[in-house]
């Protein structure tokens, strides 16, 4: 199994700030279509929802995959890899650093079938992505931020369905 973590600051000096609710907002835009934010992702297909929760097909490269997303309200949503090669689990958290400042960790614990147990292969294979989760953490907070800047004030207007 592959592990990562990193914790990124949300908010940064010269930008619109954003609150926990505006974050919010983007990761349920994220999780309802994450084309827009992860451009290595070439289909992302909701194929059924339920109370805090959604159930996805997606194509990650070329990589066939079935995500159940859980939702904690403004605190955390849960990727579970539920079908496809690459199983385990993907989570983005909202937290505060020790000064108080809103965070965004994501973290995943992953593995590929046929390299389980081998570290240095599955490291080999999953440790390009750390880029490309950084990558849409990072977008996903600039679309919050250019959201925020057009309504004038918080994302709220903007909720998913």
């Amino acid at each position: 199994m592959y592990e990562l973590s990193r914790t990124v600051p949300v908010n940064e000096p010269g930008k619109p700030v954003l609150s926990r609710h505006d974050v919010w907002t983007g990761l349920m835009m994220k999780a309802n279509n994450a084309l827009p934010y992860v451009p290595q992702m070439k289909k992302c297909e909701v194929v059924e929802r339920g109370a805090g929760w959604l159930l996805r097909d997606i194509l990650l490269g070329e990589e066939p995959l079935r995500e159940k997303v859980t939702f904690e309200p403004e605190q955390r949503v849960i990727f579970e890899r539920v079908a496809g090669r690459e199983p385990g689990r993907i989570e983005n958290v909202l937290g505060e650093d020790e000064h108080g400042n809103l965070t965004l960790t994501f973290s995943f614990a992953l593995t590929r079938k046929g390299l389980e147990g081998n570290a240095e292969a599955e490291k080999k294979h999953f440790a390009p992505m750390e880029g490309m989760y950084l990558n849409a953490v990072s977008s996903t907070l600039a679309a919050v931020r250019r959201m925020v800047e057009e309504k004038g004030g918080e994302a709220s207007a903007l909720e998913p369905e």
